[in-house]
């Protein structure tokens, strides 16, 4: 049992460093880059295994529509003579996490025997749990801290002086983002299984989406987006269910769990938000609007004006259709227009939309929108039943690219993976099952 145990733990630490990756200060190769070079050797062994070479045609057009963004960003910097590169490598950093989520996927398949999208979101679930613990850990205890800042090279000076939250390679919106992907497909999950999965089950998830959300939205605000989508989801599933006079056993103790899970887990964020000054601050800067509606009345939130400042639009039709060629911290070209006292994003905005069309234009935005959709949409072929997941998840990058540019394809990555893992091993089995099965005529 123990050994079944320590198993699965080391496999939420492999999908753990695919999905926050992270660096050493004494070996200080990403841990993404290092599984993605161990993809490779999967991916072989794979076809080797299966006795088929080819490619998966949506692998291929996924591949393509990532060269798009790379060729999109390789036309901008040249016409506008820039030297930022930041997306002419899209087409690499697309092949890099799929081989990364090719690891975590087969390994994944090694501890279980299969691999399918209950386990990938349940691990995903246990990761998300895991970096919200450590950060909670890194900012109680001193000596997590000491310990983590003293190994993990995460830029961990700046988030310091910037008084923030942070796991190990979970840190600000892009934890924020993967935080909300997976709060959507827990709500997805739970509503598409509900009549089939035990009560205690679906307890486990709710308060599992519980405190992904708090903790999450202390790392990062960004995270709402995921509670904002996902508890939407299930309330208008919850009404459809009415409207529809369907079986509503599963509504009910969907709703009783909710029950259970609020009863417990409020008397205890309220006892530790008047105890600790630590975990009240913490609370307030997670869910500064909502504090500000309770208390004022109105919805404030600090960066709200820093938001408004930074809705700035191309002024000329070139820039809207190829972009400027700029997107990177440029601080040494003489053409950036960044304030480098505000970090240096260029004209000053760090709106995921606006730096995408400043860099290159509404045709790299539009080929960078493709790849996200079309993973998306090859995840909901593969698993028609969660298709709800894929598409809610792919709202959420849309969301997010409101307010930075981060994007959610690692998302996808392992379902897509999984999907190429079960076929070339549930075939394999199929074959050697026909060369096995005796010949009706012979018998």
């Amino acid at each position: 049992m123990i050994l079944k145990w320590l198993k699965y733990l080391l496999v939420m630490l492999v999908v753990s460093s695919f999905f926050f990756p992270f660096s050493l200060f004494a070996f200080p190769q990403n841990s993404k880059n290092v599984m993605a070079a161990l993809g490779l050797v999967f991916m072989f062994m794979t076809l080797v295994y299966s006795k088929n070479f080819t490619i998966p045609k949506g692998i291929l057009i996924l591949l393509l529509l990532a060269s798009f963004v790379s060729l999109a960003s390789l036309f901008s910097i040249n016409y506008n003579q820039t030297p930022d590169n930041s997306y002419v490598t899209y087409l690499r950093a697309a092949f890099i996490w799929l081989s990364a989520a090719y690891v975590a996927s087969m390994v994944i398949y090694l501890a279980h025997g299969r691999v399918d999208v209950r386990l990938i979101v349940n691990y995903l679930i246990a990761v998300c749990l895991f970096q919200c613990t450590m950060a909670l850990l890194i900012d109680f205890i001193p000596a997590v801290k000491t310990f983590v800042d003293s190994y993990f090279d995460q830029g961990q000076d700046m988030l310091n002086d910037m008084n923030r939250l942070y796991g190990i390679g979970a840190a600000l919106d892009v934890a924020g983002s993967r935080f909300a992907a997976v709060l959507i497909a827990i709500a997805a999950y739970v509503d598409h299984r509900k009549d089939d999965l035990k009560a205690y089950e679906i307890l486990f998830y709710l308060i599992s989406f519980i405190l992904i959300s708090v903790v999450g939205n202390m790392i990062a605000r960004t995270t709402i987006v995921g509670l904002g989508i996902g508890l939407g989801y299930l309330v208008l599933r919850q009404f459809q269910g009415i409207f529809q006079q369907r079986n509503q056993g599963g509504d009910k103790k969907v709703l009783g769990m909710w029950g259970v899970a609020l009863g417990v887990l409020i008397p205890i964020a309220v006892f530790y938000y008047n105890t600790s000054e630590q975990f009240h601050e913490l609370m307030r800067f997670g869910f500064e609007g909502f504090f500000s509606l309770a208390e004022t009345g109105e919805w404030m939130v600090a960066s709200n004006e820093t938001l408004e400042s930074m809705i700035v639009f191309p002024e000329d039709l070139e820039t809207w259709i190829v972009g400027d060629g700029y997107f990177a911290n440029q601080r040494n070209d003489i053409n950036y227009l960044g304030d480098a006292t505000e970090g240096g994003f260029y004209m000053g905005t760090d709106i995921g939309y606006l730096r995408f069309i400043f860099y290159f234009g509404l045709i790299g935005l539009f080929a960078m929108s493709m790849v996200i959709i079309y993973a998306a949409s090859l995840c909901a072929e593969s698993y028609p039943e969660y298709r709800a997941i894929f598409w809610l998840v792919c709202l959420a990058n849309f969301v997010v690219w409101l307010k930075v540019s981060t994007d959610l394809f690692l998302f996808f990555c392992p379902f897509i993976c999984a999907s190429i893992i079960a076929n070339a091993f549930e075939q394999e089995e199929e074959d050697e099952d026909e060369e096995e099965a005796p010949d009706i005529q012979e018998a």
